[in-house]
């Protein structure tokens, strides 16, 4: 995505989306955080609106947290 023009058709398909990304940083998470920040600052730099929800270091990529996040995010998005 880094290397994509501009122009490229997908953009605005994207900047049409409701894109959100959640993120933890606790454990299992330390190793995709640097792709996640370089994906929400590719996306920022293409102007395409992504909401990254960065969650605690405490915030475990587990069922327990992804039953809160969903009940968070369904708040936010219905």
């Amino acid at each position: 995505m880094k290397d994509m023009p501009w122009n490229h058709p997908y953009l605005d398909l994207y900047r049409q989306k409701n894109i959100i990304i959640c993120i933890g940083q606790g454990a299992w998470e330390g190793e995709l955080l640097p792709s996640n920040r370089e994906l929400d600052r590719i996306l920022c730099e293409k102007q395409v609106p992504a909401w990254f929800d960065y969650w605690g270091f405490d915030v475990a990529h587990d069922w327990p947290w992804w039953r809160i996040q969903i009940r968070y995010f369904m708040e936010h998005i219905l």
